[in-house]
């Protein structure tokens, strides 16, 4: 560690042990009462912010204890990267920090029922709102908190009603699959549709799209149609879209049979982390007598990469999160075409 950072690192955990009673006499996420901006400036909050982002960055550094203090002081003042980044904290997703999903799901709520966050001016605050979606899903996989399906509809419902893309395409999920919600496909399909003219890279959006066509689910079941939204899907690396894509080539339904094709398709869903597809291919390829060799040509980093792409995609966090996490590690995704 060079001087400069050791003594930014002495620096904040002198701060850090000062204000240690004051964190202790507030309240987390109190609408009234004493608040810490009385005693800290901006940039006494930003320098902790940074201050316990290079703990988390540093590799060197193996005592992190201090920082879930140092995240909650700032997100106390409203601070965004630092709301999200303690929540990430405790999920869990940094070593030397063990995960806590009671105090993530407590956090999440927290976040999500402090007006505050929203400026009088009615500018909506993306922590919020970013709060709200990660809680409908603590709510409704019972991830640190008892499930509650209905609680879990409506939290979603608030985070999609203040434009978060891909708070409306798992709304519509809700939707049609009654999930704490009376089922209504044609208004999932109605939100699904929309949210793909505005952002069609939104994950998952096509394999709603296309399951409802294939199933007929709220609408006459239309292989074909299901058939271009899979391969929609696929050409935004969605691994399930792949999977599906695959099933229809290795059938022969809505779209001439093709064995070769269907397994490059599998090939690059289990790339990309789908167990399904993995099991697809290696049922295919044994069923087609080809060696595996012909069928993992993609080198074993690669793979781990794909997956952890993947894993990342599906994360409840905003794009933000996703840019740092992939930034982090270094990845890139599989540039195969489908």
């Amino acid at each position: 560690m060079d001087k400069e950072r050791r003594k930014c690192y002495i620096r904040g955990m002198r701060f850090s042990r000062n204000i240690v009673t004051m964190l202790l006499a507030v309240p987390l996420w109190a609408n009234e009462g004493t608040r810490l901006s009385d005693t800290l400036s901006k940039w006494d909050v930003e320098g902790m912010f940074v201050q316990a982002k290079a703990m988390l960055e540093d590799r060197s550094i193996r005592d992190v204890s201090a920082v879930p203090m140092l995240l909650e002081t700032c997100a106390r003042e409203n601070h965004p990267e630092a709301a999200h980044l303690l929540i990430d904290v405790y999920e869990g997703r940094f070593k030397g920090l063990e995960p806590n999903l009671e105090l993530a799901a407590h956090m999440a709520r927290g976040l999500a029922e402090s007006r505050r966050l929203d400026t009088p001016a009615g500018s909506l605050s993306p922590v919020r709102t970013e709060a709200m979606y990660r809680l409908a899903l603590y709510l409704e996989k019972g991830s640190g908190c008892p499930p509650d399906k209905k609680e879990a509809f409506m939290w979603m419902k608030r985070a999609a009603e203040r434009g978060m893309p891909q708070a409306n395409v798992e709304l519509a999920r809700y939707l049609m699959t009654s999930s704490g919600t009376a089922a209504d496909p044609h208004r999932a399909w109605q939100l699904l549709h929309t949210q793909a003219k505005k952002n069609p890279r939104t994950p998952h959006i096509f394999f709603y799209m296309g399951y409802m066509s294939a199933q007929g689910i709220g609408m006459p079941r239309n292989a074909r149609k299901a058939f271009e939204l899979f391969r929609m899907g696929a050409m935004m690396n969605d691994a399930r879209c792949l999977n599906n894509l695959g099933a229809m080539f290795e059938k022969g339904y809505p779209t001439p049979r093709n064995a070769e094709t269907a397994l490059r398709l599998y090939r690059k869903a289990a790339n990309l982390g789908n167990r399904e597809a993995s099991a697809n291919m290696q049922r295919l390829a044994f069923k087609e007598g080809v060696r595996a060799q012909h069928i993992s040509s993609t080198p074993h980093r690669q793979r781990i990469g794909n997956a952890t792409l993947h894993i990342i995609e599906a994360l409840p966090v905003s794009e933000y999160t996703r840019d740092r996490l992939k930034g982090w590690l270094h990845l890139t995704p599989d540039n195969e075409e489908s």
